[in-house]
């Protein structure tokens, strides 16, 4: 069977008239971890929007292949994503946050499968067997449910924007164990960042200038 491909062909963006980057192009394929590096402004969150098909780019083209072009929702079931700034429901667990990702995907969940998903990336497993709500939570302990949820149902592409951002030491290892063991069984991650610890785990990067 075919395995799945991301081809970026001469992507660009602009805001307002503003170039945020220029021919971008790469092609990605299955157990690549691609880390996607530059200085602030210079539009690493905007292509990995870009790449998981929420924003359109100005010129060029993405498309996920398997065997052929997959559609949106071909790409919403393929997908995980992660980020600092994603937001989470404060009225619902840690629990219902990852059931409710599978949900999504047309999977049915269960409760201890999502706990074995969120004590991997270390929530503390008292915390996620109560029925606290996530407005009582930490900021690192949302970034563990965020990156259990992106995670969920072991998507063909996982998507992290820093990922280890409010992450003490023992959760960004944690976070890294994971994105590696996911690459091994045949994920493409593209990762979002300038931290040198998550540049380490990847395989080679896409470098962007700010204009």
């Amino acid at each position: 069977m075919e395995s799945l491909r991301i081809i970026a062909d001469g992507i660009e963006k602009r805001f307002t008239h503003r170039p945020v980057f220029k021919r971008v192009s790469f092609e990605a394929n299955s157990s690549e971890i691609i880390a996607i590096t530059g200085p602030n402004g210079a539009g690493k969150s905007t292509l990995l929007k870009i790449i998981a098909n929420v924003l359109s780019p100005t010129k060029g083209i993405c498309t996920w292949q398997h065997g052929t072009k997959l559609d949106h929702d071909g790409i919403r079931v393929s997908m995980g994503f992660a980020a600092p700034y994603m937001e989470l429901y404060d009225e619902l667990t840690a629990v219902e946050h990852v059931e409710f990702v599978a949900a999504m995907k047309g999977i049915s969940l269960g409760a201890d499968e999502a706990l074995k998903l969120l004590d991997g990336f270390g929530l503390d497993a008292a915390i996620a067997k109560s029925d606290r709500r996530l407005r009582a939570y930490s900021s690192g302990m949302k970034q563990r449910v965020r990156c259990a949820m992106a995670f969920a149902c072991s998507p063909s592409v996982l998507l992290l924007d820093e990922p280890t951002s409010n992450l003490d030491d023992a959760g960004t290892e944690l976070m890294l164990q994971q994105t590696t063991k996911a690459a091994k069984q045949g994920a493409i991650v593209f990762i979002a960042t300038n931290d040198e610890r998550e540049r380490a785990v990847a395989h080679r990067e896409i470098r962007l200038e700010p204009f």
